[in-house]
C-alpha cells in the first residue's frame, strides 16, 4: 500500500464500518465497543502501519505533540555542537512526551513546515531579529528561542581560550576568524569576548585574521601575520575547524606549533586528537542545559509559563600539545 495509511484503508482490512473503525481509533467515550471487535480494529492498524493525522487529531481536541524547530540561513547540520545540542534535546523531550521535528534551510524553505501542526516553535533566530518576529506571525503556538543565552556561550568559549593561552605563558595573541559571511555575528561575538578579556588581564590587543579557507593562501596569511606582528605568540581560532586550517598552514609555512606560536580551537571535534600537534580545544558541558530547557519546551506546550534557561557560559579547556 503506497500513501498514508487511512482509518478507511483499516476498516476495509478490519471489514466493519468506518464509523465503528473511528469510535476505536479515537477512543470515543461516548460509544460502547465489544472488546473483540476494538482487538480486531487495533490488529488491522498494527497490520498496516496506520499512524493517526496530526493536524486532524487537532482539530478533535487533542494536544499537538510536535516541537517544530527551524533553523534559518543553515542548509546543512555541519556544526556539530549544534546537531548535538538538537539531538540530546529531541531525545529529552520525548520523555515529555513530545516529539522534535528540525527543519534545516532558508526562510524560503519554511512553506514546507507551515503544514505541521506544533505545539511550540523553537527559532535559531534571537528574539530582536526579523526572522523571530516572522515566526511570531506565521505561527499561532508560543515562538522560542532554540538556543537561549548563545552569546553568553560563545562568548564564554572565547574567554576560557584567552585564559588558557595566558596560563601557557603567551601574552600577545591573534584571533583566526572564518571566511564564511553567515558566521561573521557569532564570529564578531567571540572577537569581541577575546579583546575584553585580554584587556582586563592587561594583555596587549589581540590582532584579528580572517583565514582563507584555501590551504596555500592560509599559509601565506600566517607567515604575512607573524611577519607583520612578530610579537604574537597565541592564537585563538573561531572553532576546531579553523584551527585546523591554521594547523596546516603552521606545518606549510615551517612555523613551530607551539614553539613559536601556541593553537586553541572550540568545540572538542573529535578529530583534535588527530591533528599534528594535536589541538588544544574548548568544551561546554550542554547536559544540564538540554535538561532543564527539555522540561521547560515541554511546560510551554502544556500551556504554562515556561521557565528562562541559558545556555554554560562557563566552559573548560582541553590541553593538547598545541598550546
Amino acid at each position: 500500500m503506497s500513501g498514508r495509511v487511512t482509518s478507511t484503508d483499516v476498516a476495509r482490512e478490519a471489514g466493519l464500518s468506518r464509523a465503528t473503525v473511528s469510535y476505536v481509533l479515537n477512543d470515543d467515550p461516548r460509544q460502547t465497543i465489544p472488546e473483540a471487535t476494538r482487538q480486531r480494529v487495533l490488529a488491522a492498524a498494527e497490520r498496516l502501519g496506520y499512524r493517526p493525522y496530526g493536524p486532524a487529531r487537532l482539530l478533535r481536541g487533542a494536544r499537538s505533540t510536535l516541537v517544530l524547530m527551524l533553523t534559518p540561513g543553515l542548509q546543512r547540520a555541519t556544526d556539530f555542537v549544534a546537531a548535538g545540542i538538537v539531538t540530546q534535546l529531541g531525545m529529552a523531550l520525548r520523555e515529555h512526551g513530545l516529539h522534535l521535528v528540525w527543519q534545516l534551510g532558508t526562510e524560503d524553505d519554511r512553506s514546507a513546515a507551515m503544514d505541521l501542526a506544533p505545539a511550540v516553535v523553537l527559532s535559531s533566530a534571537g528574539e530582536g531579529e526579523p526572522a523571530f518576529a516572522e515566526l511570531t506571525q506565521q505561527f499561532s503556538v508560543p515562538v522560542l528561542p532554540a538556543f537561549p543565552g548563545l552569546p553568553g556561550f560563545l562568548g564564554g568559549a572565547a574567554v576560557t581560550q584567552v585564559d588558557h593561552l595566558l596560563e601557557r605563558g603567551r601574552r600577545v595573541l591573534a584571533y583566526a576568524a572564518p571566511p564564511r559571511a553567515d558566521l561573521e555575528p557569532t564570529s564578531e561575538i567571540r572577537w569581541q569576548a577575546i579583546v575584553t578579556e585580554a584587556r582586563r588581564l592587561g594583555l596587549a590587543h589581540p590582532v584579528r585574521l580572517t583565514l582563507s579557507a584555501n590551504r596555500g593562501e592560509a599559509t601565506a596569511q600566517l607567515r604575512a601575520l607573524l611577519a607583520e606582528h612578530p610579537e604574537v605568540d597565541g592564537l585563538c581560532a573561531y572553532n576546531d575547524e579553523v584551527a585546523f586550517t591554521v594547523l596546516a598552514a603552521a606545518h606549510d609555512a615551517g612555523i613551530d606549533v607551539p614553539g613559536r606560536i601556541a593553537v586553541i580551537g572550540v568545540d572538542n571535534h573529535p578529530f583534535g586528537y588527530l591533528a599534528v600537534p594535536a589541538l588544544s580545544t574548548i568544551e561546554s558541558d550542554v547536559t544540564e542545559f538540554v535538561t532543564a530547557f527539555a522540561k521547560s519546551v515541554a511546560q510551554v506546550a502544556r500551556g504554562e509559563e515556561g521557565r528562562d534557561v541559558l545556555l554554560p557560559s562557563s566552559a573548560r579547556a582541553v590541553a593538547r600539545a598545541s598550546s
